[in-house]
């Protein structure tokens, strides 16, 4: 019997061709959205998912809650916090280590290659248990400097695997170039993990003597702090006990009261200064959210752009469904006749329904079929957008084979079942006596219904993607208060003291017009904050404690270059003397003496309404005073998602990290040329780290940009289902009303006014559509343009939802049009004769 079932689906597939192709199409063009979107959840979803004990492994990230302030979030921690709370927390935690990523060059063979190191405590193998290909943990990381490499690093650096023994030179740790031995090599880690790990060097603390502020710190955040929890113990537990720690037994208790003084009593240290522990599996996905302006150690997922997509990839679905509903009942009936000679000849309804079911989950896999066609020929196109390495191994990969036959079957099923209840209820004896089939108005009003929602969830797509490519265009395009153009930002850390020597010979190149340098470039914001104590009242008299400002360190020249406007005073002068920071020798009483240019923002938070009022005033900062020279406007350092923090700028040539590179040239190849031939001359065991600055800040954005990409085409893709399901509505309405249509024309009627009586019945439900969807899309897309503190005006949004209801209702017009044209063209004496 279901060979039988099987054989007469084909046929009527095969019979009903142009509607089955519709269906077809449209339930494989959902279903690929569906694979798509599969493939990149599964990955995002699925980070660290790999790693032993991975529900006992947390992470701990660091907030700071300054009153009338933005809060400071980073996912690093203080280098004294993981042995507080390792040692406190004994019953929580098992253990925890300490990582650190530093960037290095490796010298091999006379070249030099740009590489990660991670450098970490001792037991970061109990807490991530590796698997090593070649040593293992007790021989191969047990002592300072031990060094741990990938098998992708060792092939690319000896041509092997095995390279126990081999010394790597890398250029440089702790300011001095050193070679270590290889002491145990791991497999590659997947590409589903947060961790960049391929060079592990066992931490020797005696590397930071000198630099208190990496690892013998409680404020300074630096490192990533891992813990192990102990079997049993959740993340709240531990959370809880941190937060005790922290309110009642931390250096920080003290630290409160002498920061705030009298100010502290009655506050706790969490209320304005946190440790929160997150799971790793849950990083990758929800880190993003205890970031901050900062990155992590591998680019952050957004569950919210995962959520996004997995509902678009369902509505599409759902849309194609609709077509197939739609469709199956307004086709009715044709079948009518055999639904009724199926029950004179004993079929049940169960039987008649089980026939359309198996014809609806047949039409599914032949949809399947071309749908993973189709996923292979656009996958490499959907990486390059999403920038991933997916692929679609079907029949290595059970799981998803399974998968997907399982929602191809769903989909049969749920798109099958309202026909197959429909079609099966007919009674033989009112059907065969009435020679046709009557179709009700319920029925009638539910194609309705369905053609309602399956616009209107395409024109809130459409309506949010114009709105998210609205708003990324806007972000680009804001003021960001510097000239970014023909600029290049060269990285310099690796350059020793050539610096002066690398300025002259880039600014002897006739298209390059300056060179400034600076602690990092526009982009690179590695949120440095301190406190800065303003020595005299401020413009209200009022005595101010010490606040905490966002810094940088700028070249004499800097602001010049990028066409930074000036509010009041001056920038840095060398004519001066005196603008820069100098170290101070060993036993030196007193302060240093410095110069610092603020921001309009910082002026602000230091209760000066008036900028040419702050000239002249004094800042402190540790040993330095700073007497303030200048003032310039809010610049936008960072994307404009971040809003404005109140900055001081000042001149510290020992933290200057970049070279900023201002040209004028029409052979932008040949001046990059230049730029590498001084480099290889002035540096030539380092590779080159060159950069445009505008693809540094179109990178800003390349989040948004993904997303506005991927909902253009999804968009699109729900448009077109939905116009195939009109096209085949409307040629089967078209084809029922054949008669009237001739009758129309013998009495007198004319093709154009045909054309828009069949057009108006389209148009309702498509301007229904259009109302239910203005409103939901209009709060879904205020809700999430409330994340930009710049953003396009809400009003923009009426137009948008006035020309989307336009586009709408053209493309109905222009689908429903061609087919009435069609056949109000024809000779009535045809329509007449029609059956």
């Amino acid at each position: 019997m279901f060979k039988n079932y099987l054989i007469i689906a084909w046929r009527n597939i095969v019979k009903n061709g142009v509607f089955s192709a519709i269906n077809i199409f449209g339930l494989a063009v959902g279903l690929m959205s569906c694979i798509l979107i599969m493939l990149f959840v599964r990955e995002e979803t699925g980070y660290d998912d790999w790693i032993k004990d991975k529900d006992r492994l947390v992470r701990m990230h660091t907030a700071v809650n300054i009153p009338n302030q933005p809060a400071f979030l980073t996912v690093r921690s203080a280098g004294r916090m993981m042995e507080a709370i390792r040692d406190y927390a004994t019953n929580e935690v098992e253990t925890g280590m300490r990582l650190i990523q530093w960037g290095t060059t490796v010298q091999h063979n006379g070249e030099g290659f740009a590489e990660q190191i991670t450098m970490v405590d001792n037991s970061f193998f109990n807490v991530f248990a590796l698997p090593f290909l070649h040593g293992d943990i007790e021989s191969s990381f047990n002592k300072p400097m031990d060094l741990v490499i990938t098998e992708e690093m060792a092939t690319k650096y000896f041509g092997r695997t095995n390279v126990l023994g081999e010394t790597i030179s890398f250029c440089c740790l702790g300011g001095n170039p050193i070679t270590l031995k290889v002491t145990g090599v791991l497999k590659d880690l997947p590409d589903a993990t947060h961790l960049d790990a391929n060079f592990i060097i066992y931490l020797n603390p005696a590397m930071f003597g000198e630099n208190d502020n990496v690892l013998n710190t409680w404020s300074s955040l630096n490192v990533y702090t891992y813990f192990k929890m102990r079997e049993g113990i959740s993340v709240e537990q531990l959370q809880d006990r941190i937060n005790y720690w922290l309110n009642n037994e931390s250096p920080m208790v003290n630290m409160l009261k002498e920061r705030l003084g009298d100010a502290a009593n009655g506050l706790q240290v969490t209320d304005t200064f946190q440790l929160n522990v997150m799971s790793v599996p849950d990083l990758h996905l929800n880190a993003k959210n205890d970031a901050g302006n900062m990155g992590d150690l591998t680019p952050m997922g957004d569950q919210n752009m995962i959520n996004t997509f997995v509902v678009v990839a369902l509505l599409i679905l759902v849309i194609a469904c609709i077509n197939f509903m739609n469709l199956s009942t307004a086709k009715a009936s044709k079948r009518a006749k055999e639904v009724a000679m199926r029950k004179v000849l004993g079929a049940s309804r169960t039987q008649v329904a089980f026939q359309f079911l198996s014809e609806a989950v047949a039409l599914v896999f032949i949809a399947l079929l071309f749908a993973l066609a189709a996923t292979e020929i656009v996958l490499p196109f959907y990486n390059e957008i999403i920038g991933k390495n997916l692929q679609l191994m079907l029949f290595s990969d059970p799981y998803l084979l399974v998968s997907l036959c399982l929602v191809a079957t769903a989909v049969g099923i749920g798109a099958g079942l309202y026909p197959a209840l429909y079609l099966s209820k007919y009674l033989p004896g009112h059907i065969l006596k009435a020679s046709k089939s009557s179709e009700s108005q319920s029925s009638a009003k539910l194609r309705t219904g369905l053609v309602v929602g399956q616009f209107a969830t395409s024109i809130i797509l459409v309506i949010s993607t114009i709105v998210v490519y609205s708003q990324t265009l806007y972000s680009t395009s804001v003021d960001v208060g510097y000239q970014y153009d023909n600029k290049l930002v060269l990285n310099i850390r690796a350059t020793g003291d050539n610096l002066d020597s690398l300025k002259q010979e880039l600014l002897n190149l006739p298209q390059v017009t300056d060179v400034a340098f600076s602690s990092e470039s526009p982009t690179q914001d590695n949120e440095n904050n301190n406190y800065f104590s303003l020595v005299e009242p401020n413009q209200q008299g009022e005595k101010l404690e010490p606040l905490l400002l966002n810094y940088h360190h700028m070249d004499y020249g800097f602001f010049e270059s990028y066409g930074v406007n000036l509010l009041a005073g001056r920038f840095f002068d060398k004519n001066y003397g005196t603008d820069a920071i100098t170290q101070l020798p060993e036993g030196h009483e007193g302060m240093g003496k410095a110069s610092v240019i603020l921001n309009r923002a910082a002026v602000t938070k230091l209760g000066f309404t008036d900028v040419e009022q702050i000239i002249g005033k004094t800042l402190v900062l540790n040993d330095h005073e700073l007497t303030v020279i200048g003032v310039i406007p809010d610049i936008h350092f960072r994307s404009i998602k971040f809003g404005i923090r109140a900055s001081a700028f000042l001149l510290d040539e020992n933290r200057f990290r970049v070279a900023n590179i201002a040209f004028q040239s029409n052979d932008v190849s040949g001046l990059m040329d230049d730029i590498h031939r001084i480099w290889k001359q002035q540096v030539p065991l380092q590779p080159m780290n060159l950069q445009f600055l505008s693809e540094m800040m179109a990178a800003q954005y390349r989040d948004e940009t993904t997303t506005a990409q991927l909902l253009l085409v999804f968009s699109a893709l729900a448009i077109l289902v939905s116009c195939l399901g009109l096209y085949g509505l409307s040629a089967f309405t078209v084809e029922r009303r054949t008669k009237e249509i001739g009758l129309r024309k013998v009495m007198g009627a004319n093709v154009s006014q045909i054309v828009k009586l069949l057009i108006w019945q389209f148009s309702k439900p498509v301007a229904l559509a259009n109302l239910i969807a203005w409103p939901i899309a209009m709060y879904a897309m205020n809700s999430w343009l409330e994340e930009f503190p710049y953003r396009i005006e809400q009003w923009y949004l009426l137009p948008i939802c006035l020309l989307v209801g336009l586009l709408s209702l053209s493309i109905a017009w222009l689908t429903v049009g061609g087919n009435a044209a069609r056949v109000a063209r024809k000779n009535p004496v045809h329509a007449l004769r029609y059956e």
